[in-house]
């Protein structure tokens, strides 16, 4: 059994045609698509650092602020003089002191500041509702009392504070600062803290554009957001949160409590990606960076959608299949009227090849053509003209097959 060389000339066609696409499909593709990975996963990555180095020298201010504020020797000269300290008392007597410690707290600038003496009691304050106010029993008084600088994580108020709205409510996201405030003999009179404004970090995280779906987000080590989502209206409409993404939102899969891939990884304390997407807390699939800051206790994740990071690869892979696909119906339909117009005068005139080999050396091939299929019909001719001269030639010698006498 053979093939029909229509057949044959079919599959090389085919063969011509696909080999450039699997070529593509199995060599350039794998070497653009992981360089994409990489060019991707780098930015993701530039992105995260940049934003963990902001946050941790923006910390760092606030943490000199704080030093500053507790070395200013009027502070000490305060704690003092609200302590019974006559002398003190009468340094202060020409000094207007709550105007001086306002120009102190707005000069650098943070939510509020506030100074207690050794007891706790709140001795000077840029609110005046919290003078008088014991705090001996916080963790930020009791660290730095005991002669340590103290940072709180992000919490919660649990006093009414002015939010993003412009509207006093209790829950929002605040933190704090503590310094001792120490004599001249190195012991500790007082504490300074101040209260930053931790919309800051809001605005870092913010500042940093990964395309139209990328973001940047702080979480803590339980998993819950500590900087707004650039999706916070899309969060309050599927009711996931009421009034902000810090500290409502736990970046979970939808409909559940547990964290994301991302955060799973990133709260155990490591710096890691995924190049191959995972779900975010959108339910959409994300490729993601993220970086543990360890001094701080907070996350830094980086993400962007994966239909946008690799959207444009895929639309070029679905161009060029789609291009190939064209070609290759037309180069099928050419092959097959090509291969039928060769095979056709082939097997006719193999046909006629085959009654001549029989004997019949009467039968011609009726094939006129200026190429090499035309020239094999005349040969095929030729030599069937040539073998019926020769078959008229030849003369019986004993047609009647009878034995003569001798």
């Amino acid at each position: 059994m053979f093939k029909p060389t229509k057949s044959k000339l079919s599959i090389f066609f085919l063969i011509l045609t696909f080999l450039p696409l699997i070529v593509m499909r199995l060599v350039v593709y794998p070497i653009t698509f992981q360089t994409i990975k990489e060019e991707i996963i780098e930015n993701l990555q530039v992105a995260a650092h940049k934003q963990a180095e902001l946050i941790t020298k923006w910390m760092e201010e606030c943490t000199t602020d704080a030093q500053f504020i507790a070395n200013n020797p009027f502070v000490l000269m305060a704690i003092q003089s609200t302590a019974g300290e006559i002398e003190q008392k009468e340094l202060l007597k020409h000094v207007d002191t709550i105007k001086y410690f306002d120009y102190i707290w707005k000069e650098y600038g943070h939510k509020e500041v506030f100074v207690a003496g050794r007891n706790g009691i709140i001795r000077l304050a840029s609110r005046k509702d919290v003078m008088g106010t014991n705090i001996s029993a916080k963790d930020y008084f009791s660290s730095a009392i005991a002669g340590a600088y103290f940072t709180s994580n992000i919490v919660p108020s649990d006093i009414p504070l002015e939010s993003e709205s412009g509207i006093a409510e209790n829950g929002v996201p605040t933190m704090l600062i503590s310094a001792p405030v120490k004599d001249k003999s190195n012991v500790v009179a007082g504490v300074v803290i101040i209260r930053i404004d931790v919309s800051e970090i809001n605005t870092m995280m913010q500042n940093i554009h990964l395309g139209k779906t990328g973001e940047t987000y702080m979480v803590n080590a339980n998993g819950y957001m500590l900087t707004e989502s650039r999706f916070t209206e899309d969060l309050k409409g599927q009711h996931r949160i009421k009034k902000r993404s810090a500290l409502e939102l736990k970046v979970a899969y939808p409909g559940n409590d547990v964290l994301t891939k991302g955060v799973r990884e990133c709260i155990k304390g490591s710096e890691g990606f995924d190049d191959n997407g995972y779900p975010d807390y959108r339910g959409v699939n994300v490729l993601g960076f993220w970086h543990w800051m360890p001094d701080y206790g907070w996350g830094v994740i980086a993400e962007i959608d994966v239909s946008e990071g690799y959207g444009t690869l895929y639309r070029l892979r679905d161009y060029i299949m789609f291009v190939f696909g064209i070609v290759a119906i037309g180069i099928i339909i050419s092959a097959f009227f090509l291969g039928k117009k060769i095979s056709t005068p082939i097997y006719y005139i193999a046909e006629t090849a085959k009654k001549i080999a029989d004997g019949n050396y009467n039968v011609r091939a009726i094939y006129k053509a200026g190429d090499e299929i035309g020239e094999l019909a005349g040969a095929i001719n030729k030599m069937a003209e040539t073998l019926e001269t020769q078959s008229q030639m030849v003369e019986p010698t004993n047609p009647t097959g009878i034995k003569e006498d001798t």
